[in-house]
């Protein structure tokens, strides 16, 4: 969806079109995220603006943003557009749900800094782009939370210079689109206290590391689960010792999406009632989230289910558009249980073309993974869409709103 197509409805815009991008701390622990809008020209963050919004309107929105928060478990990071600041109207969100982000006029005059005031008096914590370092705004800092600064864009001699000058205590500093490990280490080591970025998408593995029980668990569920004939009797033993995953899948099953007469108390009269392709979707949405953040399993899930999307899109046959999603989600072991895919390839029989895609990066399966990966990739670091990537980001912004679709339903 594109900006102009999310002003037109403002009620649904978030569920359609934002991505989520966490923020971790020094420890690599999830501190908050991001929402995010893309669209051809580009990423930037969700923007709450336009002061003619109705009562109602704006109390979706809110509505839909504090809904996001529960989902992720973490407080959002929202940009406020100028018009609304100025505003004065109140905002109906938790403060402690939520991090504003002020868009910083280029002079900032005694009534805007005099609404910032307001906005921190109500409880609201707010976070300046690296711009209020600059001359003009630096009579914004003692407003501020928490400062970004742009990795990309950065010289490391100024950022050091800026945190002698303005630093104080409780003012924390965010590192935004760091890229590799190298940079994760310096801007640590300046004294940089939050971090988002490519790069931490991907976990750093600690070498020799073995596969944990909640990761087998998974294994042998795909394995079942993706079998040329699935043997229900096999997966209720596999599941037998799973009371979350268990009762997570009965409550979708008795849901008011797919109950018919009677409620269903088993995995067997599950898989009747959903059909295997149903049980399979959400099966594995349960499996994962047990033994993960709701954030990581969101990415791999998307990633797994756009895979699948563009094999389809490729018109490939139904057995193939499995392998895609497969290789999508085991791609993603790294994110859901820090172990590398190759440790986890080991424990599940799967087609020779998933494991090429996976292990050798060979075969026209790597070449989607690229895809998807380079769209991930675009939303941390906030890029324009690239030509290969164009084709498929309306598929990917779908599949990311059903996948967090499905995780309210599991809430």
């Amino acid at each position: 969806m594109t900006r102009q197509s999310m002003e037109t409805d403002k009620s649904t815009a978030i569920q359609q079109v934002y991505a989520a991008q966490p923020i971790f701390d020094r420890k690599q622990k999830r501190y908050a995220i991001t929402l995010l809008n893309r669209s051809g020209a580009g990423v930037s963050a969700l923007l709450l603006s336009d002061a003619a919004l109705s009562d109602a309107q704006l109390q979706q929105l809110c509505s839909d943003i504090s809904a996001q928060s529960a989902v992720y478990k973490a407080p959002l990071f929202v940009a406020v557009a100028v018009d609304f600041i100025l505003s004065g109207r109140a905002l109906p969100l938790e403060p402690d749900t939520v991090v504003l982000e002020p868009v910083i006029p280029p002079q900032p005059d005694a009534a805007y800094i005099a609404a910032l005031r307001v906005l921190k008096q109500q409880g609201f914590r707010l976070a300046l782009h690296d711009v209020a370092l600059t001359e003009v705004a630096q009579q914004l800092l003692p407003l501020a939370d928490i400062v970004r600064l742009d990795v990309l864009n950065s010289n490391l001699a100024d950022t050091e210079r800026y945190k002698t000058q303005f630093g104080r205590p409780g003012l924390l500093w965010l590192a935004e689109r760091v890229e590799t490990d190298e940079q994760f280490a310096i801007f640590k080591a300046l004294g940089c206290d939050l971090f988002q970025g490519y790069f931490l998408t991907k976990s750093l593995l600690v070498a020799g590391k073995k596969i944990e029980p909640g990761a087998l668990k998974v294994a042998e569920i795909i394995s079942c689960l993706f079998a040329a004939e699935p043997d229900i009797a096999q997966l209720s033993a596999l599941l037998k010792n799973e009371p979350n995953i268990v009762m997570g899948l009965l409550k979708i099953a008795n849901s008011p999406l797919y109950r018919r007469t009677r409620e269903v108390g088993s995995i067997k009269e599950t898989v009747t009632r959903l059909g295997l392709e149903l049980t399979r979707k959400w099966l594995l949405m349960c499996a994962v989230l047990s033994g993960t953040s709701p954030a990581a399993a969101i990415t791999v899930l998307t990633r797994a289910y756009t895979a699948q999307h563009i094999a389809q899109q490729w018109q490939l046959g139904a057995v193939q558009c499995q392998q895609y999603f497969l290789a999508a989600l085991i791609s993603g072991t790294d994110l859901l249980f820090d172990i590398p895919s190759e440790l986890f390839l080991r424990h599940v029989n799967l087609h020779k073309d998933i494991k090429a895609a996976i292990k050798g990066n060979r075969g026209r399966m790597a070449g989607a993974l690229a895809i998807v990966r380079s769209i991930e990739r675009g939303y941390a670091l906030k890029l324009a869409a690239s030509d290969a990537e164009l084709p498929y980001i309306a598929l990917y912004n779908q599949q990311l709103s059903d996948v967090q679709q499905r995780l309210l339903t599991l809430e």
